[in-house]
């Protein structure tokens, strides 16, 4: 018998609530997180519909910082607001401390949590068996890919990663006075650029462009870097100095995993939630929302019994993607400013994806 029902690898917000929802439902659950989350993490604006989904975890909303919108320079000035949204406002978070607010509210329900515990392997016949830190294994009947953009799991498995762009942030955490309890987006030939309040007193502040841009323009370097913001930007951030920036991947991909061949007895189950499975661009902001609505519906799959569950999954994953290339493509379309600057030409062309794998 294995050690576990199933093992989740990634303690986001997408693996953390996919735990405590299986805990809470009975099911032996590992959930596997490399770090402590001890670094500073990009994500820190809440949108009004994490509310009622967090609540139906169990799990309070952060009694925090009050978002109250985005003003944006978009394609012409314009801005929204969260004051009528039926959920009240959204929330600014230290995104490190709710990501390990939702891991412990997890391990409370009765799944296992391991902090600095990283998968290095995994292998499967009836049952998947993990190799782990330090040498350890372990087995679980099921496997979940919660490890992100990054998809670590589901492409040693052999999915096949669609990857839609080479968006990246170029982000810096600064220490920075409240700048009203509102998000500010606003194009620059390069891209885009966003900040934020990100908790204990600071703000985040990302440059978003593509990965060969941003090394053929140095973009990456402090001084760079800053010339590249827009002015909206350059004057929310002051004088304050740059410390070092961290370069995070913002790609949108679609993760697919391989169909099943030949006539023999299926192996092991396995599927990825979250950012693993479907990432979209930052600008649609819904990525908490997503998590935790992904986090739900593959709870249900790993908990269900109808043999055709698992292709229902991928199908509505395809149906999603799609949804969202069209939306995607809809929000670069509005800014027509620079019309020959690299990045904006290729959000203008025809839906495409280039396939990856491990």
């Amino acid at each position: 018998m294995p050690d576990y029902d199933v093992a989740i690898v990634g303690a986001g917000p997408a693996g953390a609530a996919t735990a405590l929802r299986l805990a809470r439902a009975g099911t032996r659950v590992l959930l596997l997180e490399r770090s402590h989350f001890e670094r500073p993490r990009v994500g820190e604006s809440l949108a009004p519909e994490v509310t009622p989904l967090l609540r139906e975890l169990g799990v309070e909303p952060p009694a925090t910082q009050p978002s109250y919108g985005v003003r944006s320079h978009w394609g012409g000035t314009g801005s929204s607001s969260t004051l009528t949204n039926p959920h009240g406002t959204g929330w600014y978070v230290d995104r490190a401390a709710f990501d390990r607010r939702l891991a412990e509210s997890a391990a409370a329900a009765g799944a296992e949590l391991r902090l600095d515990t990283a998968c290095r392997g995994v292998a499967g016949a009836t049952s998947w068996t993990l190799t782990l830190s330090a040498g350890a294994t372990t087995t679980a009947r099921a496997l979940v890919d919660a490890t992100g953009r990054a998809a670590r799991l589901g492409r040693h498995l052999g999915a096949d990663r669609l990857a839609f762009d080479r968006l990246v942030a170029v982000t810096a955490f600064v220490p920075a006075t409240d700048p009203g309890g509102f998000g500010l987006v606003e194009t620059v030939p390069a891209g885009w650029c966003y900040s934020a309040p990100a908790g204990g007193g600071h703000l985040v502040a990302m440059l978003l462009t593509d990965a060969d841009l941003g090394r053929t323009g140095s973009l990456t370097a402090p001084e760079e870097w800053r010339a590249a913001l827009g002015p909206h930007t350059t004057a929310r951030l002051g004088d304050v100095p740059i410390p070092e920036l961290r370069t995070i991947s913002a790609a949108s991909q679609r993760l697919h995993r391989p169909p099943p061949t030949g006539t023999a007895a299926p192996g092991p189950t396995w599927l990825a939630v979250g950012d693993a499975a479907l990432a979209q661009d930052p600008i649609t902001g819904t990525g908490v929302v997503r998590a935790l609505r992904s986090a739900k519906t593959a709870a249900d799959v790993l908990l269900g019994t109808d043999p055709h569950r698992f292709a229902a999954y991928e199908t509505a994953l395809d149906q999603e993607c799609t949804t969202y290339l069209h939306r995607r493509l809809a929000f670069y379309a509005a800014e027509t400013r620079w019309p020959e600057a690299p990045f904006w030409q290729r959000r203008l062309r025809t839906l495409s994806a280039r396939r990856t794998s491990a």
